[in-house]
């Protein structure tokens, strides 16, 4: 299997919203509108093999996969930015 990809965007929306932030303030803290944050969150879920999942559950995975990989940083590595 090779590795997942996110684009810089996906990327971006979904380590802003690893909090477990609800996405109307994701949006406001990235200067966008929420539908363009459910649509990148989408895209990522897909690229990252998590939308067979429950909706509870894809968020959290999805963040799990992007680390383990190195596609977005830990949170302790965000803290300290």
């Amino acid at each position: 299997m090779t590795a997942p990809h996110l684009s810089p965007r996906q990327a971006l929306v979904l380590a802003a919203a690893a909090d477990g932030v609800p996405l109307s303030a994701v949006a406001t803290r990235l200067g966008t509108t929420r539908t363009q944050v459910a649509s990148r969150l989408s895209e990522a879920y897909r690229a990252l093999d998590v939308l067979w999942l429950p909706r509870d559950e894809r968020r959290a995975e999805a963040v799990r996969v992007a680390r383990r990989h190195g596609l977005i940083p830990a949170a302790e590595q965000r803290e300290a930015a």
